[in-house]
């Protein structure tokens, strides 16, 4: 003890002298870090770990010193950075992060891990009192001495502690700390290390229970297990071992196994024992033991540690096998066949079979090797009968005799009838523990009964394999026979068998009726094997049904038809359904025409907008001045009706601005009102806090509307709803609650999937989630669902929160235009708005250049460069269009800005794309020109 202690004091020294000649050196500092990250995934004794740390310190700051790193100045940058984000993977396979508290003020610095460790995001920085605080309560005293000591005097300490995160869970930390020493040998920071060790602890926990439940185990099992050392001698043995042996464990544990048990030295029990330890192999023999007057199973395992060995009492089954020896031999000369079953351990189970006579392998072909152990269910197949199975199943579950005639399958496929009588062999209390089955081959006779009913029985089948309307048409005699699928699914009662032909015919649609007919009898005259058509069928409502009537005409020797077998199956709702898929192609057909319209009408509004805005603002004339005016007015409406069309296509572009959400909330609560009806109460609980978002107006009530319908839909019995409010964090968050149905697990997974609903069919799109979560993430929000069943369910909306209120205004349509002299690039596929925007452009004293596709474009900023500005449209023929080209165009020239104009995607996903916000078509003058020059100012202001 003396000496580890003593080693342990020169291995801290050592680390407190690395310490001092790294205390203010960060690539030194990099070194430590690495040290405790290897001894903390390497788990070294902390012995060992001080003579590293420290040594590996000494050694960087030698290196230091001796200018070996200050030689090649970039290649360190590089090594730095390269040992930097090895610490950085290393911390986070280990889970390992740092931490300092700076002396005196005690302001505290995280690592990226600390702060993963405890769940939280990065963000203002934490104080002493709550790091302190994260530890658990009955572990914050001991981590505030261990501290308090490290400050007083320097010493380090090294712990195990528990921490609850942000999340609330509670963890395992290894919590390490180290006094740091200034140039006068004061201490003037705490640093040191935080690895989450829970999962390390979990696993400990695991162990240890699992090695007591393992000890549990052999002491109940059924079985007696003992073990032997390398001298056999007795090292464990359970408590049936002891039942068993007839011996205490106390009196035999240490004690040798051939002198506590004689007749087993001299017997075979040694030979195998011997044997399976010389040989390392498994030993399994069965061995009467004479003093003990019983029959053992044994099966010994040899291990390094010596001999394990499990054994049980197997007496009463040996009698059983002399018992069942004597009765094969009795019967084994009958010519019926004689199966014995084992009954079923639990009810319906299957029985199992243990013996066979010669006469079973005769007849079924099985040898006693393929059927004993089986149920006797093997033996069955596709034509045996399921309830005559039944019948025996069910006298067997009462322990009755029973005579039953059923098909039975050979081993090479044959089919065999069987006379079989089954009885049961009772025990003294009356319960059945086994099954006598005899029987005799029946199948000559029953194959004379089938060949008389073999037409009957073939339709019968038929008529219950199918949901179509069987029929059989005797054509020489006119009858024609239905099952009951007429009644069931067309609902015609008791038809007339003799003039069966008349009534069919009688219930085609008159329109029909003569194409019908005609057919069947050009089948019949001709050399048809079959006949098909499709028609109107009149139910017995009335009303007509789209049927499938397909037959197969039976034919004589000379050729001629006398007997249609067929069926008439309703496909009415395969009709309907495939007109509906005709029409959601026709809309999304419809849908796609309109998008693209609504894209070529943009470009010509964007002209005549432009146009009517120049006329309007330059002609002096008051009266044509106001035509302009009208004109321009008009071209407005025409971009509103645009923007619907684009709504219907589903490419509108999302208009985001900054909106107070307790009054947009507010505003809606009267339509809000009415929508849910007198059996719902409305509460509203706004927090003024939540403040302003930047989102588009319309897409959000449309989103509150659709999830309070959907909570209206869930309480139809009436309920009580409620809106509420908050700001967490940096969001700010809407809480649409309801008192309703709830939803299940399975059901919560699937409510933002695309077409999936819980409303009756026709009631729901499924569509109203996706719609709303999808706009939620398009504003770059989250949503979330709480709900279970019969609790209600709660939707929560989050949004970022506008640090302070933004406003969007229109701009005024008066005073002068900004231009400039810089060079710009217009790219637009369109003529007549690329002349449009170079007319602006160049009025505005802007240098232009156009051109008409964006791989033209890139040449162009390649080969006559240089550019203030690039302005083009998203969508561009050619390979490439207008993201692409700004892509492309950022990569090359970081600093030349790219301004991209769009009729329906979306501007913010566009804006993303060139780092400018694009435009919309149409777009009026003014706009283009205020965009494209703070674009170009912005620039400027950025190089």
């Amino acid at each position: 003890m003396q000496w580890k202690n003593a080693t342990a004091g020169k291995g801290y020294g050592i680390l407190m002298t690395g310490l001092r000649q790294c205390a203010r050196d960060r690539f030194c500092w990099g070194v430590l870090v690495g040290a405790i990250s290897a001894f903390v995934v390497t788990w070294l004794p902390t012995t060992a770990w001080l003579y590293v740390m420290g040594a590996t310190l000494i050694m960087a700051w030698r290196i230091r010193q001796d200018g070996v790193l200050h030689r090649d100045a970039p290649r360190r940058s590089q090594d730095i950075i390269g040992d930097q984000a090895l610490l950085k993977i290393a911390g986070k396979a280990a889970k390992l992060g740092g931490w300092v508290v700076h002396l005196p003020d005690r302001r505290i610095e995280w690592s990226d891990e600390t702060w993963a460790i405890h769940e939280r995001p990065r963000g203002r920085p934490v104080t002493f009192e709550e790091g302190i605080g994260y530890f658990a309560p009955e572990w914050r005293d001991a981590i505030t001495r261990h501290f308090e000591s490290c400050v007083a005097t320097g010493l380090p300490y090294d712990t195990e502690v528990k921490i609850i995160d942000c999340t609330g869970r509670r963890k395992w930390v290894r919590a390490i700390g180290v006094g740091i020493r200034d140039e006068m040998g004061h201490i003037s920071r705490i640093q040191g290390a935080l690895q989450d060790i829970d999962e390390r602890k979990r696993l400990e926990n695991t162990a240890r229970d699992l090695e007591r439940r393992l000890a549990e185990s052999m002491e109940n099992i059924s079985d007696a297990f003992f073990q032997l050392d390398t001298d056999w001698r007795f090292t464990y043995l359970n408590h049936q071992a002891e039942c068993l042996l007839e011996r205490p464990r106390s009196g035999l544990l240490g004690r040798l196994i051939w002198q506590e048990f004689p007749e087993a030295s001299s017997g075979i029990i040694r030979q195998h024992y011997e044997r399976a330890v010389r040989e390392n192999q498994t030993a399994d023999f069965e061995v009467f033991y004479e003093s003990l007057d019983a029959w053992f199973s044994v099966t010994a395992y040899p291990g390094p540690a010596g001999l394990t060995v499990y054994f049980r009492d197997v007496t009463k089954r040996h009698a059983a096998d002399q018992h069942l020896h004597l009765l094969e031999m009795a019967i084994s000369r009958i010519e019926d066949f004689v199966m014995i079953t084992k009954a079923a351990s639990q009810p319906g189970g299957d029985q199992t079979i243990v013996y066979l006579n010669e006469a079973f392998v005769r007849i079924t072909g099985y040898s006693p090797h393929d059927a004993i152990g089986r149920s006797p269910g093997f033996l069955q197949g596709q034509r045996t009968d399921a309830n005559t199975i039944d019948e025996i199943n069910s006298a067997i579950a009462r322990s009755e005799a029973i005579r039953a005639e059923l098909v039975n399958y050979a081993k090479d496929g044959r089919e065999y009838w069987v006379d079989m009588s089954i009885a049961p062999i009772v025990d003294s209390a009356g319960r059945a523990t086994h099954f006598v089955a005899t029987g005799r081959d029946i199948t000559d006779r029953k194959r004379t009964e089938e060949k008389l009913a073999e037409s009957e029985e073939r339709f019968s089948i038929v008529a219950m394999m199918t949901t179509d309307a069987i029929w059989d048409w005797d054509i020489a005699r006119g009858h024609v026979q239905w099952n009951s699928n007429m009644a069931s699914v067309f609902g015609h009662e008791d038809i007339s068998v003799e003039d069966g032909f008349r009534e069919w015919e009688s219930k085609i649609h008159p329109d029909d009726r003569a194409r019908v007919v005609s057919s069947v009898h050009a089948a019949i005259d001709g050399r048809a094997e079959t006949w098909q058509q499709e028609f109107r069928f009149r139910r017995g409502t009335g009303i007509y049904a789209e049927v499938l009537d397909q037959a197969h005409i039976i034919r004589n020797g000379a050729g001629d038809a006398t007997r249609m077998v067929g069926g008439i199956r309703d496909i009415t709702e395969t009709r309907l359904n495939e007109a509906k898929r005709l029409q959601a192609q026709r809309l999304e057909a419809i849908g796609q025409l309109t998008g693209g319209v609504a894209h070529d009408f943009n470009n010509l509004l964007t002209v005549i907008i432009g146009t009517a805005e120049t006329l309007a603002d330059e002609i002096a004339d008051p009266r044509l001045s106001a035509i302009a005016q009208l004109n321009h007015k008009a071209s407005r409406q025409s971009a509103a009706l645009t923007r619907q069309l684009l709504t219907f296509a589903g490419r509108q572009p999302l208009e985001p601005a900054s909106l107070n959400i307790n009054r947009t909330i507010r505003a809606m609560e009267g339509l809000l009102s009415t929508a849910l009806g007198e059996t719902i109460i409305l509460h509203l609980a706004l927090d003024p806090a939540a403040g302003h978002v930047r989102a588009d107006a319309a897409q959000l009530e449309a989103s509150i509307m659709n999830l309070c319908i959907n909570a209206r839909d869930a309480m139809p019995d009436g309920g009580r709803l409620v809106i509420a409010t908050a700001q967490s964090g940096d969001d700010a968050v809407i809480q649409i609650s309801d008192n309703g149905d709830g939803m299940d697990a399975e059901t919560r997974a699937k409510a933002f999937e695309p077409f999936f609903t819980t409303k009756p069919f026709g009631k729901g799109s499924g569509l109203g989630l996706s719609m709303v979560y999808g706009f939620v993430r398009q504003s770059g929000g989250g949503i979330e669902i709480e709900s279970e069943p019969g609790k209600g369910t709660t939707i929560l909306l989050s949004f970022p929160r506008l640090a302070s209120m933004e406003t969007y205004a229109e701009p005024i349509s008066n005073g002068l235009l900004k231009g400039g002299s810089e060079r710009i690039l217009v790219v637009e596929d369109d003529p007549m708005v690329r002349d449009f925007a170079a007319d602006i452009l160049v009025s505005l004293g802007y240098s232009v250049t156009c051109s008409g596709d964006a791989t033209e474009a890139l040449r162009i900023v390649e080969t006559d460069g240089p550019f203030h500005l690039v302005f083009s449209d998203v969508v561009m023929p050619g390979p490439i269009d207008g993201h692409a080209m700004a892509r492309e165009i950022m990569a090359r020239h970081p600093n030349l800005p790219v301004v991209l104009a769009t009729g329906y995607a979306d501007i913010e996903r566009i804006g993303a794309t060139s780092r400018f916000r694009p435009i919309a078509k149409p777009y009026t003058r003014r706009q283009l020109a205020e965009t494209l020059r703070e674009a170009i100012d912005a620039s400027e202001n950025n190089r």
